[in-house]
């Protein structure tokens, strides 16, 4: 255990400096690399290896089979620039249940969860060519998953996302119709822990992910345009201390069209009651807090993060509620 302590420490080490690589352009699918969930974005987005609510499906769909019990969430963030990203999901495990005088060891567990990502801008300024206003505009994007995860033996999970995509912006068109975009992706997750204390996982995201563009009735000469999501690697390890109220977390991110990312984490708990979070989200510091509650026999957490501003001009504000049921 301490030769894994201080390799953790050493991989921490290392690649804090690499976190502040610069150079990433903009690229479609911009809110699902956001992070989502109060919890995940205080501890700096470094959230795919820890299988812990209902959150964790969209980090990585191989967490689902080893969760505590059904989950449901809903989140919001209150972004600048009249931003907004929310999160509405319910995940559960599954592990079928086997006759008394059925032969052979435990059934064979798994995890389902549903999901829906909306993101979007309202009160847009439109202008035409000549500067004159025209109007005021919004944008959303949405993503709705269905994910699927098996854990052939105790200590591994492997998992599926499938994602509808969905883009509009209404009365854009020639006609005062929407402009509209729909697009399907995949992502796929490994998860493995060696020891209680040790989780890590890999996760690919946005496979075949894209937005299908048509714009023959907004422009004279509209065309059929494909916007691709970057492809997306992700090797992240946590490790619950010593200590067991500290948990740690640290995680790459890479891809074939931006710079590497990384991602760090900690959290501190008390009693099971309340949580301080702090973490770096590759260029961005984060905080946090938590608490939880019993209601109706039922607990119940409530969680916020704090994200601090780079180039926009205020931070981000992130409220989450969380239902084990």
């Amino acid at each position: 255990m301490k030769r894994i302590q201080t390799l953790f420490w050493l991989f921490i080490v290392i690649s804090l400096p690499l976190g502040a690589a610069e150079g990433d352009g903009g690229y479609a699918g911009a809110f699902l690399r956001m992070g989502i969930g109060a919890r995940a974005k205080a501890m700096g987005n470094a959230f795919s290896a820890i299988p812990e609510d209902a959150f964790a499906g969209i980090y990585n769909p191989a967490l689902l089979p080893h969760l505590d019990g059904r989950q449901a969430a809903v989140s919001f963030a209150f972004l600048p620039l009249d931003r907004k990203l929310n999160f509405i999901g319910y995940a559960m495990p599954l592990q079928p249940k086997r006759d008394g005088d059925s032969e052979g060891g435990s059934p064979m567990r798994a995890g389902f969860a549903v999901a829906w990502i909306q993101a979007g801008v309202d009160d847009i300024d439109g202008r035409d060519f000549s500067g004159n206003a025209i109007g005021a505009f919004s944008y959303s994007e949405n993503a709705f998953f269905l994910s699927f995860a098996l854990s052939p033996i105790e200590k591994v999970g492997i998992g599926i996302n499938g994602k509808i995509l969905y883009c509009r912006f209404p009365e854009l068109n020639n006609d005062n119709s929407a402009l509209t975009s729909s697009g399907f992706g995949i992502d796929f997750g490994i998860f493995y822990q060696p020891f209680s204390d040790l989780m890590l996982g890999l996760v690919s995201r946005d496979h075949i992910s894209k937005n299908n563009w048509n714009t023959e009735n907004l422009w004279e000469r509209g065309t059929s345009v494909n916007d691709h999501y970057p492809k997306r690697w992700h090797l992240a390890a946590a490790y619950r201390t010593p200590l067991k109220w500290m948990l740690l977390s640290g995680e790459v991110e890479d891809n074939a069209e931006m710079n590497p990312r990384y991602h760090f984490g900690m959290e501190a708990t008390y009693e099971e009651v309340g949580a301080l979070r702090a973490g770096l989200d590759h260029d961005h510091l984060t905080f946090g807090l938590g608490f939880a509650v019993k209601l109706l026999g039922k607990q119940v957490s409530m969680n916020y993060a704090y994200v601090a501003p780079t180039v926009a001009p205020s931070a981000d504000h992130i409220f989450s509620w969380h239902f084990i049921f």
